[in-house]
């Protein structure tokens, strides 16, 4: 399913609050993962947030309807997607897919060396999705401290240290 993709407008934040709340469900099936279903989700003044300080960009499909979003951050060189959502009723279809692809564009645009994130390891809609992109998950000792940064606050945030991973696709 082919979508625009635009910039995020304040005017947007509930629709990307259902999305994210819709997106959550797919856990559901996953015993150990399935408390997220139940978790926070962004608040609207998370979204407004990155909104203001960051990539922040929704899909829209040919009935204007929201279907996904992506914020993501630069580090150094490299733009960090520190959050990708597709609503549950839109997903396997390509939308995941063309946001990574926009991300990725303009990270080319803007010099970037790579793209990089942090994902599920075990989750196949997580690391081998990604790997499909032509993403590569970061060894520890390639790791940029960002990045073992942002695995420390997921640990910290209930997640277990081997469930998680950090991934990198080069740019150069």
């Amino acid at each position: 399913m082919a979508c625009l993709i635009r910039k995020i407008n304040p005017s947007d934040i509930a629709q990307l609050i259902e999305i994210e709340k819709s997106a959550t469900q797919a856990f559901s099936s996953i015993p150990e993962l399935s408390w997220l279903v139940e978790s926070p989700v962004l608040s609207a003044q998370d979204h407004l947030q990155l909104i203001s300080s960051a990539y922040a960009f929704i899909a829209i499909n040919q009935k204007n309807q929201a279907t996904g979003f992506l914020y993501a951050e630069r580090q150094a060189l490299d733009l960090y997607i520190i959050e990708l959502d597709v609503s549950a009723a839109f997903q396997k279809q390509g939308i995941g897919r063309q946001l990574i692809e926009y991300a990725i564009t303009i990270a080319q645009g803007e010099g970037c060396d790579a793209v990089t994130l942090t994902t599920f390891h075990n989750v196949i809609w997580n690391r081998p999705f990604y790997e499909k992109l032509g993403f590569e998950k970061i060894n520890a000792l390639e790791m940029p401290l960002y990045l073992e940064h942002k695995l420390e606050y997921e640990v910290a945030c209930g997640f277990s240290r081997n469930s998680r991973c950090a991934m990198r696709l080069a740019l150069n």
